[in-house]
């Protein structure tokens, strides 16, 4: 794990070319024609898609006998299931072409990171989808794959990295299959995705509030949005990261026509996004130095 995060905070995500969840996307891609458009179809494509990357990862390691060439694909592997610090790199710039006056440029960017339409965003909607954003990506992006790897490391190295790379799979699925267009075909891997995120979300809320404190953003913004407005988008997972994040800013965070998160006079700013930022990453480090201490100790 430790090898994983130094990876990922100082050289971010490997080239497309060779990054495991770009080939995930094209398989799904070159498998999705081929499935039955209902139910069934949706369960073989996630089983395949899953299978296809988690079982190769517990070969590779298994079968090196070099411990430390082990614990090098290890980490190399597990890195490519979460993104960190890709959280600033596909972010930040969204914040600067906003300062700069070029909200084109800004709705250019913007579906790197979130899959509404961009092009009728104003400038608050804009920075409220990238505050958003970032607290819905410290779960599935940061907090998830850590904690799968954790859990099923306490049975061996190998399992703990197949878990972490099935974990990216089935979030890989939802992303482009688990949308209200794809019906039952998108179905399973909504639902896995929901039911994997579900304790992590939850697990993470202590880490995220220790967090506003440290950061000196409003607790009690973040507590009273929490028990407020957590339930105001249709995941059962992302308004809990949300929410928080919204009364710790004591912004409101906007996506048109669906909701309207944080009971606040304020609309979201480019500098939310990098106070936002920094909430996830002092919480991110608090939950990894957790995991590490959890997988030294017990």
């Amino acid at each position: 794990m430790v090898g994983a995060v130094l990876i990922d905070r100082i050289l971010g995500e490997p080239p497309d070319r060779v990054h495991p969840t770009v080939y995930m996307g094209k398989v799904v891609s070159m498998l999705k024609p081929l499935m039955p458009c209902n139910a069934l179809g949706g369960v073989l494509l996630l089983l395949i898609v899953t299978l296809v990357f988690s079982l190769p990862a517990y070969l590779m390691i298994t079968s090196l006998s070099w411990i430390s060439l082990k614990v090098a694909v290890a980490a190399i592997l597990l890195k490519t299931t979460f993104s960190w610090r890709a959280l600033s790199e596909y972010t930040l710039p969204v914040k600067r072409a906003l300062e700069s006056g070029d909200i084109e440029g800004a709705r250019e960017l913007l579906p790197y990171i979130v899959s509404r339409d961009p092009s009728q965003l104003n400038y608050e909607e804009i920075s409220s989808a990238a505050v958003e954003s970032i607290a819905e990506n410290s779960i599935d992006a940061v907090a998830a794959p850590l904690l799968y790897f954790t859990i099923f490391s306490f049975f061996d190295l190998e399992l703990g990295v197949a878990a972490a790379v099935l974990y990216r799979a089935v979030n890989t699925l939802d992303a482009m299959v688990g949308y209200p267009k794809y019906a039952s075909f998108g179905m399973p891997s909504a639902k896995l995705d929901d039911l994997l995120n579900f304790p992590v979300a939850r697990l993470f809320i202590p880490f995220l509030l220790l967090s506003t404190c440290l950061t000196r953003a409003s607790l009690r913004g973040a507590l009273e949005s929490f028990l407020r407005d957590r339930k105001k988008p249709t995941s059962p997972n992302a308004g809990i990261a949300m929410s928080i994040m919204a009364g710790a800013l004591r912004v409101r965070l906007k996506k048109p026509g669906h909701y309207t998160i944080g009971d606040f006079h304020s609309s979201a700013s480019t500098k939310e996004i990098e106070r936002a930022l920094m909430i996830v990453d002092v919480a991110s480090l608090l939950y990894i130095i957790i995991l590490l201490f959890a997988l030294l100790y017990f």
